[in-house]
């Protein structure tokens, strides 16, 4: 078990300077809530690393749906690149959607905001399907009108990825080998069995990655995802995704839910039907209530988001405090966000 707890950088603002006794607070509360790792990074700086419960900090974790962030800023890239834009139907890449009037009207943005229209099944309700197999979900919705959580989107996210030039290399070339990421372990989906592969290696045809929640990473490769965000998609100098705005943009049928990330949303900004629509489609087992005025925490801005997944596996990104939180866990219905971060940050007036 490692442990620091450091001052900030020279500079930074003392207000929202995470002090060792909340820290302490953060850290106690995790480790009891079956947690395995809390590590956070203020100003650059690594001021908490605790490892928990007898985890082994070089084994890497399972992420589950937090998975999903990688392919969402895989398709950034895309969209950057001018491959294939946002709001242009996917169908130009995958021609079998062509003769639909609803799934030739998908776009990037759709998947990305879980908003396509395909059926998604729910959480643990029956396999998650091959890219090729999620392509063949039936429609239960236009395009962009309702959002619904589940597999389909970000498993045929899969198969626009490979359809594209940037094939299958852009995680393991473009994400993380530039932030030092190796790569951790996916798992995968193919239509005879699951499997294990690197995420350094090269897939084979015949297997698709489980997006939606096979990946594995160790605390502090996460926590370098996070910093990268936190940096406008800067790392060291050098632009790893050249737009990372639409990450947090929500959609009207999404109003909380940007591309691959929860936002800390006004609830008052969205009109009571169209948030319990929404809120009716977020699974209990990734976030198990809301806060009274914004969607994650009351005491963190709405510039606050996250990435989140079963068994309490966390990314929170905090641009207005210039920090990043990582927290590993395993499954605890008792574990609260809002329990966390008031720990963590208290509440303060607003930041």
């Amino acid at each position: 078990m490692a442990w620091v707890a450091v001052a900030g950088c020279a500079g930074s603002d003392q207000s929202t300077q995470p002090q060792p006794s909340r820290l302490e607070q953060a850290r106690v509360y995790s480790a009891e809530k079956s947690g395995d790792a809390l590590l956070v990074w203020k100003g650059g700086d690594l001021v908490l690393e605790n490892y928990q419960n007898g985890y082994d900090p070089e084994q890497p974790h399972t992420l589950t749906e937090v998975s999903a962030l990688f392919p969402a800023l895989s398709a950034l890239m895309i969209a950057g690149d001018s491959l294939l834009t946002l709001d242009e139907p996917v169908a130009q890449v995958v021609e079998e959607w062509r003769p639909s009037p609803r799934k030739s009207k998908i776009t990037l943005s759709h998947l990305l905001r879980r908003t396509s229209g395909l059926k998604q099944y729910g959480v643990g309700q029956g396999d998650i399907p091959s890219y090729e197999e999620a392509l063949t979900a039936p429609m239960v919705g236009d395009p962009g009108e309702k959002f619904r959580f589940g597999y389909a989107d970000v498993q045929a996210l899969g198969a626009v990825l490979g359809r594209t030039d940037a094939k299958k290399a852009m995680m393991k070339e473009r994400l993380f080998l530039p932030l030092g990421i190796p790569g951790g372990r996916w798992l995968v989906v193919s239509q005879e069995s699951e499997s294990e592969m690197s995420a350094a290696s090269p897939q084979e045809p015949s297997l698709s990655m489980r997006l939606y929640d096979g990946a594995h990473l160790k605390a502090r490769h996460l926590g370098r995802i996070g910093r990268m965000l936190l940096q406008s998609g800067q790392w060291k100098g050098e632009a790893i995704i050249e737009n990372l705005a639409p990450l947090t943009e929500p959609s009207q049928a999404s109003p909380g839910y940007g591309a691959g990330v929860w936002l800390n949303v006004p609830l008052d900004s969205i009109p009571p039907a169209q948030f319990e629509r929404f809120w009716s489609q977020v699974p209990e087992s990734i976030l198990l209530a809301h806060d009274e005025k914004r969607l994650v925490y009351d005491g963190a801005s709405p510039q606050m988001y996250m990435a989140a997944g079963r068994y309490n596996q966390r990314l929170y990104v905090f641009p207005a405090r210039e920090m990043v939180v990582v927290r590993f866990g395993r499954a605890d219905r008792t574990w609260n966000d809002q329990a966390f971060l008031s720990r963590l940050l208290g509440d303060p007036e607003g930041d």
